[in-house]
């Protein structure tokens, strides 16, 4: 239980670096550095100490290719610019909305079947978002507002669809035995790569993209190693101790630890409006996990 604890109090972490880090760079930089480092350094330790994972078959280049678009390269682009507008806590808590959404598309691409307690916390989840999507906690997002709902605010929605529906494609690729690993790695060096040129199409080259090398390369370094590598091992590690439900259900505790950062080291605003949403969001996930676990036992 306490791994699963650490587990989200990492993560949270993630985003609370992410805007830091976005104080240094221009974000589209920001994620090509990190997503080709990332991608590099997994690629290269399965090279090395993996060899027979490291294969890719020509007919799954389009998978990968796929995959590499909406796994990171829509998720990122999107989430990282909405991020310069949004705080960190309030992008944590749209996220944690990523259960129900990846339920909504398994309901559409899979054709899979809702109870009525899986639809009723389907619906308590989603109008969990309502409340906060409704306040700006950001100036300049307020002035990006469209029908109530400001333009980072639906940018991030749109990460968070792209994010979810690249697990689908994921598991494809696992399905054709591939590693996790494996796939992350070709994933994020495509996506990285897809970043930096974003990045020369959009900022250019006439200034530098980082405003202070140091702490650039500090941050982003520390975020590489944070959610890269020691989020991703240590999830791995505790799905094979812990079923995907109950690991899936914990992640109440995210929005939780990503209001505690974002006041404590970002000195961000919690108003009841995030506090409502989180409530709603913890239900919802109550009552569509309650129902999956009873029919796993």
């Amino acid at each position: 239980m306490f791994l699963v604890l650490l587990l989200y109090a990492i993560l949270a972490s993630t985003f609370t670096i992410a805007k830091i880090t976005l104080a240094f760079s221009k974000p589209f930089f920001l994620i090509a550095f990190r997503m080709i480092v990332a991608g590099t350094l997994m690629l290269s330790f399965i090279y090395f100490f993996k060899r027979k994972q490291f294969f890719v078959h020509k007919k799954d280049w389009g998978l990968f290719l796929k995959t590499a678009l909406f796994h990171i390269y829509i998720s990122f682009i999107f989430e990282f610019w909405s991020l310069q507008y949004l705080t960190s806590s309030k992008t944590t808590l749209i996220y944690s909305a990523t259960p129900f959404i990846a339920a909504l598309l398994s309901y559409i691409i899979l054709s899979e079947k809702l109870s009525l307690k899986k639809f009723i916390g389907l619906v308590i989840g989603i109008l969990g978002l309502v409340p906060i999507l409704l306040t700006q906690t950001d100036i300049r997002e307020s002035r990006m507002e469209l029908f109530s709902v400001s333009l980072p605010e639906i940018t991030l929605l749109i990460a968070v669809i792209s994010g979810a529906y690249a697990w689908f494609l994921v598991r494809k690729l696992l399905d054709r035995g591939y590693s996790l690993l494996m796939i992350n790695g070709i994933t994020m060096l495509f996506g990285g790569i897809g970043a930096f040129f974003t990045f020369l199409f959009v900022d250019g080259i006439k200034e530098s993209p980082v405003t202070q090398i140091g702490p650039f390369l500090f941050w982003t370094l520390l975020l590489v190693l944070v959610a890269n590598i020691i989020v991703y091992n240590l999830y791995g590690w505790l799905l094979k101790k812990y079923s995907i439900t109950f690991i899936t259900s914990a992640g109440f505790l995210c929005p939780v630890f990503g209001a505690f950062y974002g006041y404590i080291f970002l000195m961000e605003k919690i108003t009841w409006h995030y506090l409502i949403s989180l409530i709603f969001i913890i239900i919802g996930l109550f009552v569509f996990y309650k129902d999956e676990m009873r029919k796993k036992q």
